[in-house]
């Protein structure tokens, strides 16, 4: 009987499930704050969500359920469409060229200088239809308070199924 047990549980710990691939779009930056002209975004903006792209991506990856694709054969394609995120399903597309069964976007909508909304979109590329859609407010508009409220988005809504 021992050795039954043993023998299970080694085949369950070898086995590997197969990550999905995924086309995760960079994220969008939304402004609806009033402390500038409207859609405005300064330095520090840019920077922190190309930063929040890549850690939304390092989190897919490390969570072995996700891979994501390469975007780079996509070229002028992508740039055409501007922010995925708000151009009108135009993602489902983009995952397709790529192979791609769904694809991933999310925004940073800053309502003012305290409050942040993280949003993440799942769509599948064959049909158009949201997956999964999540938001999270948080407050504080630092590196920090970005990146804890995507990991906690991504860990307690995106993945929690899988989980």
């Amino acid at each position: 009987m021992r050795l039954f047990i043993f023998i299970c549980v080694v085949l369950l710990s070898t086995v590997h499930v197969q990550a999905k691939p995924v086309a995760v779009f960079d994220m969008e930056f939304i402004n609806f704050s009033q402390e500038v002209e409207y859609g405005a975004k300064n330095e520090a903006e840019y920077r922190r969500i190309e930063m929040l792209s890549a850690y939304l991506r390092e989190l897919l990856v490390e969570s072995g359920d996700y891979e994501p694709v390469d975007l780079a054969p996509l070229g002028a394609d992508a740039e055409r469409y501007g922010d995925v995120f708000s151009c009108n399903r135009c993602e489902e597309k983009l995952a397709r060229k790529l192979g791609a069964p769904t694809s991933i976007t999310g925004a940073v909508q800053k309502l003012s200088v305290l409050v942040q909304t993280i949003i993440l979109r799942e769509r599948d590329a064959e049909t158009g239809r949201v997956l999964q859609l999540y938001q999270t407010d948080i407050r504080g508009n630092t590196d920090e308070a970005w990146k804890r409220g995507l990991k906690w988005l991504v860990d307690n809504r995106l993945l929690a199924g899988s989980r």
